[in-house]
């Protein structure tokens, strides 16, 4: 017979082995989710298709997420979380306001470019005004939007940033040139045969994204107040 203190030590043992082994499987199920969702939509996509994917029983999904509209939401709430996190590094950081609105245009671009599900997906969403998670867009994109004009107004009281710009327009105008991109990818290919997804292609983008922002945001030189 087991000592009570080796009994507990071995259940101990094994939920710290479940511990680990949860997220890991949470992660997957979010992974799977996500690109499905956005191939075939949240209407067109079943609890059996993700599980089918993933190689589970479709019941063993249930001990993660209860429903699938609990799944499509949670799988929302962590793009957003990436996203928050992207403007918070690009809101706080030290260097100049120009520099890190910069490296924001080359981190949205390269981010977008290698996660394809994600802008599918968004735009998904934000075409069906029914949607199912249109509460959490209600919820998470104003915040977002609040950081990148705050961060714009700052840098207009600081003399980097063009005076006469409305923050708000600019931030809708850079978002669409940004995502418009990648969502008219497929039909440019069809269209002229052209792979807007290619690394060249991809870098040249962030040029010319940046020279827009430079031309429509930035104060030249010779504008910038005294120190």
């Amino acid at each position: 017979m087991r000592s009570p203190s080796k009994t507990s030590a071995s259940r101990s043992g094994a939920k710290v082995i479940e511990l680990r082994r949860t997220p890991d499987t949470r992660d997957r199920v979010l992974h799977v989710a996500q690109a499905l969702f956005a191939e075939r939509g949240y209407r067109g996509t079943s609890l059996r298709d993700i599980a089918r994917r993933i190689g589970i029983k479709a019941p063993s999904l249930l001990h993660h997420f209860p429903s699938k509209q609990q799944l499509y939401i949670a799988v929302l709430e962590k793009m957003f979380e990436s996203l928050e996190d992207a403007a918070n590094a690009v809101a706080w950081g030290r260097e100049s306001r120009q520099d890190r609105m910069r490296q924001a245009v080359r981190d949205a671009i390269d981010f977008i470019a290698s996660h394809p599900d994600f802008v599918r997906l968004m735009w998904k969403e934000m075409a069906d005004e029914s949607g199912v998670g249109r509460q959490v867009l209600k919820r998470r994109l104003p915040p977002l939007f609040s950081i990148a004009v705050n961060f714009i107004f700052h840098g207009q009281r600081e003399g980097e940033f063009r005076p006469e710009v409305d923050p708000l327009h600019f931030m809708w105008s850079l978002n669409s040139i940004t995502i418009g991109y990648f969502t008219t990818a497929a039909m440019i290919k069809r269209l002229w045969n052209m792979n807007l997804l290619g690394p060249a292609m991809i870098e040249r983008r962030k040029r010319e994204v940046i020279d827009t922002v430079e031309r429509t945001l930035f104060t030249t030189p010779g504008s910038m107040p005294p120190q």
